[in-house]
């Protein structure tokens, strides 16, 4: 969608990209940054407010598509992934393509990050019975047939059916108002439950080799005080469970 608004050349996308981060970083890095290209033409200027980190803070790139694991990989930038509308075991797949990447990997930034980040939908609640209270798969339903909508209209619209279909695999039913909100559910691919089934289900991200996982608490129709609660809930319980675990596959160290 972003591509499209503004004349963005697709076969070109992906150099623009790698150029843009590099002069984001610069502008980061140095006291007085220029710059000059055929795609991109800065005047010298001091750039403010500079990062607090040193070199600088890390990057990260969103991956979805086939491959776009590899090149976040191959360039030492963090991975973010998304279990939404995918298995698991696809995700996995995408983490094993990057961990093998960064073997290679020629850091694009002055920051190497071998990092994995997961965003899924968390809620949280004393009980499983109390999160259906909470109306949990009515608003995991509204926010998956909303999103599947959005992604297909502006995000995919050059993609054929098929290659969206191997993309999201549960587009279909969710286009078609069939929310599978249990195969989302038992499949991991949303975290919902008491503290204990929440803790075990964060678990599985932490063996597939996700290092830390983004939770997304206030979607759909939860009311604010069932959205504090769970991260209250969350915070309490589940929070020192996990810093504790060790994965049951072994992750390779990363950089953060």
């Amino acid at each position: 969608m972003e591509q499209a608004a503004f004349h963005v050349d697709r076969e070109k996308s992906r150099d623009q990209w790698r150029e843009a981060i590099e002069i984001i970083v610069g502008m980061w890095r140095e006291e007085r940054f220029s710059y000059d290209s055929p795609t991109f033409q800065f005047p010298e200027r001091v750039v403010t407010p500079k990062p607090y980190q040193d070199p600088h803070p890390p990057c990260w790139m969103a991956a979805t598509s086939e491959g776009s694991a590899e090149v976040a990989g191959e360039n030492a930038l963090g991975l973010l992934s998304f279990s939404i509308m995918q298995p698991l075991e696809q995700m996995a797949r995408q983490i094993a393509a990057y961990r093998a990447a960064q073997k290679r990997a020629k850091p694009l930034t002055g920051v190497s990050t071998n990092c994995v980040a997961a965003y899924t939908l968390v809620h949280c609640a004393e009980s499983m019975e109390q999160a259906e209270a909470n109306g949990i798969w009515k608003s995991v339903a509204w926010w998956y047939q909303n999103l599947a909508q959005f992604t297909i209209d502006w995000e995919l619209p050059h993609l054929s059916e098929a290659e969206r279909d191997e993309i999201f695999p549960l587009m279909k039913p969710l286009i078609d108002g069939d929310i599978p909100v249990e195969t989302f559910h038992e499949a991991d691919m949303i975290i919902v439950g008491d503290p204990e089934r929440c803790f075990e289900k964060m678990c599985h991200y932490a063996d597939l080799g996700v290092d830390q996982l983004i939770c997304y608490v206030q979607f759909g129709y939860h009311s604010h005080e069932s959205i504090m609660k769970s991260i209250e809930l969350i915070g309490k319980e589940v929070l020192p469970e996990i810093e504790r675990y060790v994965p049951k596959t072994p992750v390779e160290d990363s950089d953060e």
